[in-house]
């Protein structure tokens, strides 16, 4: 539940509230498409946090990661070979034959691919973080909520923006270009193209170099034609690449014996200092998506056809043993994905009896995964020798093809009584294959046998060849009740199902009977449900809003990734999980021109039935190798997080305005990995930001200063154990263990320059 610092934020939030609304301004109002129509956030019954592409522009809140930072209950991270995306402490394992459990749409087309949480964030209207179960209007795999982008769109008047920005410790420069407005009297089109480019905050002293450094540009066009009175279309094609190398990451925690045996010359350098030392990363990734929606005026209905076409390419080079060790050097791994999707959907015009919005969706993607994972020569030291230049070779292909039918209706059963229901049925066919073959350069003289007996025995993995196809069907209720106590506050309570696809895992390094392997992997997984019930109230005044709600969840059929103790990971079905909590939020106009803000979130996740799960370094297994987690929480699930702030804008006459925000993001401490080794724990932070701007009135130019992060917090991530740290050292006849953490970006202050015409 929320701690005694944030009962005092609710506290003060509610008596400013309850002040009496005395001026005559008003609050903005904010619109959002959380039910694919236009609604404001009093009308929307569900826990949604919505961040209006102004804010997101003038706090340079360019990426998923910074997104999530201000949003309770929301967590998005890159990790060491991956990235995450969670809402409510639910989130997806890193193993790409995973669905992700939280549904990305940008205009209306899914982002369902890990990879693609990296997508810049470039000239929005507005991003929108729905929580809970969300199945009926975005899909079967919302299972944990969604995230819905909108981006900016063509303007009726001419109108274009440059602007840049530099920020001097991480060498950070940014600079982006739009011009938007009319080309006939009934087509109007809008160019966005941005460029970024930072060094990093930590030293490779073997690269010398800062990392993690990033180059992206991005590139967006978008024409819109009104064709008659009753067709609207609007096409848009985009083009990214976003590349980076090195990690964000150390090497920390070492654990007994490992500061004995990584000592002298092989020596791992384990502060906490912004200082590592390993081989060549590199994560290369193009980007490219058409998307085609259009509106046609059937009387009182309208039919709303979305056609999007999503590719992208990713090409990395890993060191992923994340020493100067030459251990897990040289890793190569490939992903092209390629997605059709054709949405239509027929919705009323709203205001009568009974609104409704209902359509079907299809959708078919290809994905091809390549992954070669080298042995280097420190193993020649660990009595290994005969192993040094070989490696494993990893193919997998997968296709899949969903279709879906959807309908959602409003009953308006009096004048404060609005009784909604809705429902979506989906059915998906998929096909994987997985190969994984021993291999060996010309430097390596073992014979195959002794080769593959070695990896199987050493490293729990076998050449395997395996292909399998599955078909699911799942059907996704919705119930909810919505009552208007008066003009200013309404009431919700809502029943939702959701469920999130299975599949075939693509990280697993053996199948059951591969000879030579202790721990055999897995292949197959089932599908995720969940049950959801919500109790929320809606306020809103002149002056002031806010928004409460109550949710407990309960999951079933959760898939998990189990590591193996040496190199591979098992996806299984193995955990149940029940959550709960309490989010809040509101705003308050405390005078012209000052506004506050502020959010909070309490979370209690607790797996129900999870016995195989990893133990953490000294724990004693309670099944076998394995520990039983039943009864603890996850990782990325902290208690209570929280954010708040205050707008500042005023006129300085001379025909300038003056406009601040100062804002705080607080976590309490969560579990880093999924085994929940207690020296893998963020112990919780306190993050300030601020930003201050100086412009003219007419809105032409604004030069402002953007700081984040202004306390230094020294913020962890994710973590994990150093990959076959503990192998080495078993190998040396004693027990310890290193660790790894990738660290959010610490103090940094930007100077930006806006110009307007």
């Amino acid at each position: 539940m929320l701690n005694t610092k944030h009962k005092a934020l609710v506290g003060a939030l509610t008596l400013a509230l309850a002040t009496p609304a005395a001026l005559a301004q008003m609050l903005e109002e904010v619109v959002v498409t959380a039910q694919k129509r236009e609604q404001t956030l009093k009308d929307v019954p569900i826990s949604i946090s919505a961040i209006t592409g102004e804010r997101l522009e003038n706090r340079s809140i360019d990426n998923m990661n910074d997104l999530s930072t201000s949003i309770p209950n929301f967590f998005v991270a890159e990790a060491q070979i991956d990235s995450n995306i969670g809402i409510r402490g639910v989130q997806t394992g890193s193993n790409k034959g995973f669905e992700q459990s939280v549904a990305m749409y940008f205009d209306g087309i899914s982002y369902g691919r890990s990879q693609l949480i990296r997508t810049p964030l470039v000239d929005l209207e507005r991003a929108e973080v729905l929580r809970g179960p969300q199945p009926t209007l975005f899909g079967k795999n919302a299972i944990a909520g969604a995230v819905n982008i909108t981006s900016a769109k063509p303007t009726d008047e001419f109108e274009g923006k440059v602007s840049v920005s530099y920020e001097s410790e991480h060498s950070e420069k940014q600079a982006l270009l739009v011009l938007s407005g009319p080309l006939s009297d009934t087509l109007k089109g809008r160019i966005t193209a941005s460029w970024r480019d930072i060094d990093g905050w930590i030293e490779n002293e073997l690269l010398k170099r800062k990392e993690p450094s990033r180059e992206e540009d991005y590139l967006r066009a978008q024409l819109t034609w009104d064709a008659s009175d009753k067709l609207s279309v609007n096409f848009k094609a985009e083009s990214a690449n976003f590349d980076k190398y090195g990690y964000a990451m150390e090497a920390m925690a070492p654990q007994d014996a490992y500061s004995l045996v990584f000592a002298g010359p092989i020596a791992v350098e384990t502060d906490e200092n912004w200082v590592r030392a390993s081989g060549d990363v590199k994560s290369l990734n193009e980007m490219t998506n058409f998307v085609i929606t259009a509106d046609y005026d059937l009387g009182d209905l309208t039919l709303t056809s979305v056609t999007g076409y999503v590719d992208y390419d990713t090409k990395e080079t890993l060191d992923v043993d994340y020493t100067i060790l030459e251990i897990l050097d040289r890793t190569n791994q490939t992903e092209s994905y390629s997605q059709f999707s054709q949405e239509l959907r027929i919705a009323s015009p709203g205001g009568e009896k009974i609104d409704y919005i209902g359509g079907v969706f299809y959708q078919t993607a290809d994905v091809d995964v390549t992954d070669q994972v080298y042995l280097g020569s420190f193993l020649a030291a660990a009595g290994l020798g005969a192993m040094v230049d070989s490696y494993w070779d990893r193919v997998y292909t997968q296709s899949s093809d969903l279709w879906s039918a959807f309908l959602q209706a409003d009953i308006n059963l009096n004048e404060k009584t609005v009784l909604t229901v809705g429902a979506r049925y989906s059915s998906e066919d998929k096909d994987g294959a997985r190969a994984v073959s021993i291999e060996a350069l010309p430097t390596n003289a073992t014979p195959a046998g002794t080769l593959a007996f070695l990896w199987g025995a050493v490293l729990n993995t076998g050449a395997h060849s395996i292909d399998g196809n599955r078909s699911e069907n799942s059907f996704d209720p919705l119930v909810r009740l919505s009552y208007d106590l008066n003009d200013n506050i309404s009431t919700y309570v809502s029943y939702t199902q959701g469920s999130k696809a299975g599949g075939f895992d693509i990280r697993g390094n053996s199948i059951p009977g591969t000879p030579g392997v202790a721990v055999p992997g897995t292949f197959e997984f089932e599908g995720e449900e969940a049950d959801n019930i919500e109790l929320g109230v809606k306020m809103r005044w002149d002056r002031a809003e806010l928004n409460a709600t109550y949710f407990t969840t309960e999951y079933t059929n959760l898939q998990t990734n189990i590591f193996d103790g040496t190199l591979s990971f098992l996806v299984q079905n193995a955990s149940a999980a029940d959550v709960e909590g309490f989010e809040i939020d509101g705003r308050y106009l405390l005078a012209e021109g000052i506004e506050l803000y502020a959010s909070a979130a309490s979370l209690d996740y607790k797996y129900t039935d999870f016995k195989d799960s990893q133990c953490g370094y000294g724990e004693a297994p309670t099944n076998g190798i394995f520990c039983d987690r039943s009864g603890f929480t996850a990782p990325f699930a902290p208690e209570t997080t929280a954010n708040a702030g205050i707008d500042y804008s005023t006129s300085l006459g001379n025909g300038l305005v003056l406009d601040a925000n100062v804002n705080v993001d607080y976590s309490s401490e969560y579990f880093l990995s999924s085994n929940l080794d207690a020296n893998l724990i963020e112990n919780g932070y306190t993050k300030y930001a601020a930003q201050i701007g100086l412009g003219s009135e007419d809105g032409k130019w604004r030069v402002s200063i953007i700081g984040e992060n202004l306390g230094d917090e020294r913020i962890r991530l994710v973590g994990g154990t150093l990959p076959l740290s503990r192998t080495v050292i078993r190998g040396a006849g004693l027990d310890g263990i290193g660790y790894d953490s990738i660290y959010a970006r610490p103090r940094n202050v930007a100077l930006k320059l806006d110009y307007n015409f």
